[in-house]
């Protein structure tokens, strides 16, 4: 049979046939393709049925003008509505992890969240939170982006955040970002 001068495998019959040594070698590049493709995503694979899932938070990076993910586990909501919701909520926790700042005030300042056909999140807030907020050009758009990121980012769901207080859509913070529209997220505000 004669031999492709190109690969290190026999022509037979216009296919290529990959010797006995080269086949595990193959597969095994293939399935850490696999591997490392199904895995860039903010969610883990788990078993079909589990209930816990690895979401990415981000908040602020102290040091620099920055977004910085937090790994969390949680348990799955039954709906895409609800894991949005859980998801800003957790945000206004703060981050669990010590290195890292928090980017939105303590407390529960969402009105309602819904998505719809468009896949555009609709994030509505009610006028106590942007008081508590520190402001600034920085401090906004680590609040703003933190919440767009952590939804688009975590959720396929979703392609675009509006911002809404209390079901309008201008959002009262210092006036530094034009929220009139909705956002995509920000992959250049995360080290």
């Amino acid at each position: 049979m004669p031999r492709c001068p190109h690969h290190n495998s026999r022509r037979r019959f216009g296919r290529a046939r990959l010797r006995p040594g080269l086949r595990f070698g193959f597969l095994a590049v293939a399935a850490v393709c696999l591997a490392t493709t199904v895995g860039v995503g903010a969610q883990t694979a788990r078993p079909a049925g589990s209930r816990e899932m690895t979401i990415s938070l981000y908040f602020a990076d102290p040091v620099r003008f920055a977004l910085q993910a937090e790994q969390r586990q949680i348990l799955r909501p039954a709906t895409p509505t609800a894991l949005g919701k859980l998801i800003v909520r957790e945000l206004t926790t703060g981050p669990q992890n010590q290195g890292l700042g928090r980017t939105l005030p303590t407390g529960d300042f969402l009105r309602s969240f819904f998505i719809d056909g468009d896949r555009t999140a609709y994030v509505d807030f009610n006028n106590a939170m942007w008081p508590k907020h520190p402001g600034g050009i920085q401090a906004d758009m680590l609040a703003i982006y933190s919440i767009v990121n952590s939804l688009v980012l975590n959720m396929a769901e979703i392609e675009a955040v509006q911002f809404l207080n209390l079901g309008r859509e201008s959002l009262p913070t210092t006036g530094h970002l034009d929220l009139r529209y909705p956002l995509k997220a920000n992959i250049l505000l995360i080290r």
